[in-house]
């Protein structure tokens, strides 16, 4: 058995540093720079170094960055640009930890199968190129190098079907086991194989809770994900991943309601038509992206709120003008809302909000040419349309209130 790390002699056991027990390592590297901040990478060694050629490198290394800032990329990876010196030494102390060195060493180019791994060479070939795909492909996201969208489309692609075969292969289920074997240290003995696999496609898949909250990124997310959720191993991931931002967009949609509510209230119509434009519809739109990583009835439900809140406002708008001409740009107002309630409305409400939309247009074409003619406008027509809509101003608070405290 050999005992040797990056920091200590032979026979002597390895340091443990808090908080990396069991296989946290797989928490620590979540998110987009699973491979800049993987140990290989970092330090240029291929993944069987051990002991000393490990303290070895290290030496070599620490005497060049003694003179230099920045260690250069390995010619062969598809990381761009180089390492910083506390990078390197932090890239170091993962090698103290087998658990931890081996995750990263599933995160790294295998190259071929040494004498006693026992893997065909298409397993190592396969793991490899979607290690390529799925590193360069971040890369392209973060802007490190030219590649178009459709390229970029392509690396995500290669990286999903990749790693999506891969995981289902018994080989590297056995190469894992193997590699446990050859580390052999009793901190591994606490886990399988099996321990490993089932945390690794989370991990994988990690990097889009990030990349969802990039602009550029935000319109293919979905078409993205989709590749990777057609792999048996990433289908269960996306909504517990994106769970969070889920949940705090619906907290934004529902603050903001209740703030046009209480606007409108108040008589303070223009600050309520400036909160759902500027808060509430925005937020709105970019939980569209995540559409197909909700229940249908959860999204259904936000956007029953939704447009029963712009449809309340543009009712309370109308009743507010009823005995006062509105100009143009409020009657454009008022138009709008229930346009856009009407396009969000699910299938259940767009009747009844159809029928205000119409009730809108009639009603203030019809007090308009009144009041050009010296009449005194439709009261009757007012009271109608402030009819239509009551119930539906009723219930606003009480589905806010559901979804505040569900």
């Amino acid at each position: 058995m050999d005992n040797t790390t990056a920091g200590g002699r032979t026979g002597e056991p390895s340091a443990v540093r808090p908080g990396t027990g069991n296989l946290s390592r797989f928490a620590d590297l979540a998110g987009t720079r699973l491979y800049r901040d993987n140990a290989f990478a970092v330090t240029g060694l291929p993944v069987d170094a051990r002991g000393r050629a490990v303290r070895q490198h290290r030496q070599r290394l620490e005497a060049r960055l003694a003179v230099q800032d920045t260690l250069p990329a390995d010619p062969e990876s598809p990381l761009a640009g180089g390492h910083r010196r506390d990078e390197v030494r932090a890239a170091f102390e993962e090698f103290q930890d087998p658990r931890r060195r081996l995750v990263d060493e599933l995160l790294w180019r295998w190259g071929e199968p040494g004498p006693e791994c026992g893997c065909p060479p298409s397993v190592h070939e396969e793991h490899d190129d979607a290690v390529r795909f799925h590193a360069l492909a971040l890369e392209a996201e973060a802007g490190r190098g030219h590649t178009t969208t459709d390229g970029r489309d392509t690396l995500w692609r290669g990286a999903a079907g990749g790693w999506g075969v891969l995981l289902k292969r018994p080989e590297f289920r056995h190469h894992i086991a193997h590699r446990i074997g050859e580390l052999d240290d009793p901190r591994l003995g606490e886990h399988s194989a099996d321990d490993f696999l089932a945390a690794l496609p989370r991990l994988l898949v990690s990097p889009f809770r990030e990349l969802a909250a990039d602009p550029d990124f935000r319109p293919r997310l979905a078409g993205v994900c989709a590749g990777w959720a057609e792999h048996e191993a990433f289908a269960g991931l996306f909504a517990e991943l994106f769970e969070e931002t889920v949940e705090e967009s619906v907290e934004k949609i529902t603050d903001g309601l209740l703030s046009a509510k209480r606007q409108q209230e108040a008589g303070r119509y223009g600050d309520a038509v400036l909160t759902l434009r500027k808060q509430v519809l925005p937020t709105f739109e970019r939980l569209g992206d995540f559409q197909a990583f909700m229940s249908d009835w959860r999204y259904e439900e936000v956007a029953h709120i939704v447009a029963v809140g712009l449809n309340n406002l543009a009712v309370a708008l109308a009743d507010h003008h009823l005995y006062k001409r509105p100009t143009a740009k409020q009657r454009q107002t008022m138009v709008e809302l229930t346009q856009a309630a009407y396009e969000i409305a699910p299938d259940r409400d767009e009747a009844g909000i159809k029928a205000n939309w119409d009730a809108i247009h009639s009603q203030f074409g019809e007090y308009a040419r009144s009041v050009e003619a010296g009449g005194s406008g439709d009261l009757w027509g007012g009271l109608r349309l402030s009819c239509l809509l009551v119930l539906l101003v009723m219930v606003l608070p009480a589905l806010i209130a559901y979804w505040v405290n569900s």
